[in-house]
């Protein structure tokens, strides 16, 4: 366990090489053992993760939260949020809508952040089924679940804790019969998803792929975790706070026009339904990307 007390805030990454570099996008460490006991509101980025809570063995989640809740599940004056508990292992599916965490135990935490339609080979073919929920690791793992947190937290600093997971997460991949293979319908969806030269449709992709729309949308959702249109209109979303992030002086008529909104007005309505926030609110609560403090 990490001797916390007294430690400045850390956030180290690592982007593993292939083959596991083709699922996994990212590795990440962090720990900020001075931050508040609160709620924390957690923006969606419609990507599936692996976390590890290196401080207690368990994991806690929250929906409902009131935009004034407390840590303690109370808020003030509105209805509490309600607290869904968890091993210290877990999987967070692909989200398009907020949810909330507990900063008392997120103060050190491991992570994997894998590609879009990449987490087949470590949780089977249907990441549709994680979609919008977390589920603790041993229901898919078993008792492997609790050894690769245990070797996670039998290595000394942040290195090599992000370097065991990746030894757990490549050893999925030597499996007999792990699903290897992208579904390249799949990633060529993504890449156009992602091109923002051109505002590919659903019918678009489809015409090129010589796909039904319903088979289309049936194996994207099975890899992904959430519809196209639900994942294009998050990373539409995310594209807006990659704007705010960057530090410009903000123009949200340009915002808007940026990442391919009709108008302001749609934009703000677009933002709120995922935030919960207004942009300018986003801007002024914000703690760090995707992350806002609740009752502060």
């Amino acid at each position: 366990m990490l001797p916390l007390t007294g430690r400045p805030m850390r956030f180290v990454t690592y982007t593993p090489p292939p083959p596991l570099g083709r699922f996994v996008r990212q590795l990440w460490y962090y720990a900020a053992p001075e931050l508040p006991d609160l709620l924390e509101r957690v923006l969606p980025s419609g990507a599936m993760s692996l976390l590890i809570n290196l401080a207690e063995d368990e994991l806690r989640w929250y929906d409902g939260a009131a935009e004034h809740g407390a840590a303690d599940g109370g808020s003030l004056g509105l209805a509490p949020a309600r607290c869904h508990r968890l091993s210290g292992i877990a999987v967070c599916g692909a989200h398009a809508e907020h949810f909330a965490i507990d900063t008392a135990e997120q103060r050190a935490i491991v992570g994997a952040e894998f590609s879009p339609g990449g987490a087949s080979p470590f949780f089977g073919p249907d990441a549709e089924a994680l979609g919008g929920t977390h589920v603790s690791l041993d229901a898919l793992w078993g008792r492997d679940a609790g050894l690769v947190r245990e070797r996670v937290l039998e290595a000394k600093t942040p290195d090599e804790k992000l370097r065991a997971l990746e030894s757990a997460l490549a050893s999925r991949l030597l499996r007999p019969r792990a699903p290897l293979d992208r579904d390249p319908s799949v990633d060529f969806a993504l890449a156009a998803f992602a091109d923002l030269s051109r505002a590919w449709t659903v019918a678009d992709v489809t015409g090129q792929l010589g796909m039904s729309p319903k088979r289309f949308i049936r194996s994207f959702t099975e890899r992904v975790g959430l519809t196209p249109k639900r994942y294009c209109r998050v990373q539409r979303f995310q594209q807006a706070v990659s704007a705010i992030e960057r530090g410009e002086r903000v123009s949200w008529a340009g915002v808007a026009a940026a990442c391919g909104y009709y108008d302001q007005a749609h934009f703000i309505h677009d933002f709120r339904a995922f935030a919960g926030l207004t942009p300018t609110e986003y801007v002024a609560r914000r703690r760090e990307r995707n992350h806002v403090p609740l009752g502060d």
